[in-house]
């Protein structure tokens, strides 16, 4: 599916909005927050460990390549019956982690695939639709997971 560079969506309220830090020594506490709300809201293992991995990949990148040591990073989830909604923000630099990803590239053998942005399509392929925006100083990531 493709991505929508579209303002993200603020219709669906999002459940327990907290900011962390964007640094690596914090990945523990975000995902202890995002497992938490996942509970919280009785979504499945499965679920639960894409929302982990995906979290971890738009956290590390954050504190690793954001470009300010000050940034701080914002995790939402919203859950209606049919899937969740994952609204990830943060005080980066600009950008749109969901640009320029080259999905073919993981069929290419390993010595031939470019080093970084594996992650980014992991990102994107995990969930069903994709949205990101710049808003107020922040990059916006939306990302839709169904249930099944």
């Amino acid at each position: 599916m493709e991505a929508d560079a579209q303002k993200p969506s603020n219709d669906r309220p999002h459940a327990s909005a907290t900011t962390f830090r964007a640094c690596e020594s914090g990945l523990r506490e975000v995902l202890a927050h995002v497992e938490a709300l996942a509970q919280g809201l009785d979504l499945p293992r499965e679920l639960r460990l894409r929302l982990c991995l995906v979290v971890e990949e738009l956290f590390v990148n954050t504190a690793r390549y954001g470009g300010r040591e000050d940034a701080e990073a914002c995790v939402e989830l919203a859950a209606d019956a049919a899937g969740v909604e994952l609204r990830y923000a943060d005080t980066a630099l600009p950008f749109n982690p969901l640009e320029g990803l080259v999905v073919d590239t993981l069929s290419q053998p390993v010595e031939l695939r470019p080093v970084g942005g594996l992650g980014r399509i992991l990102v994107r392929e995990l969930s069903s639709s994709a949205r990101y925006a710049r808003d107020g100083g922040r990059n916006i990531v939306c990302l839709r997971f169904e249930r099944a």
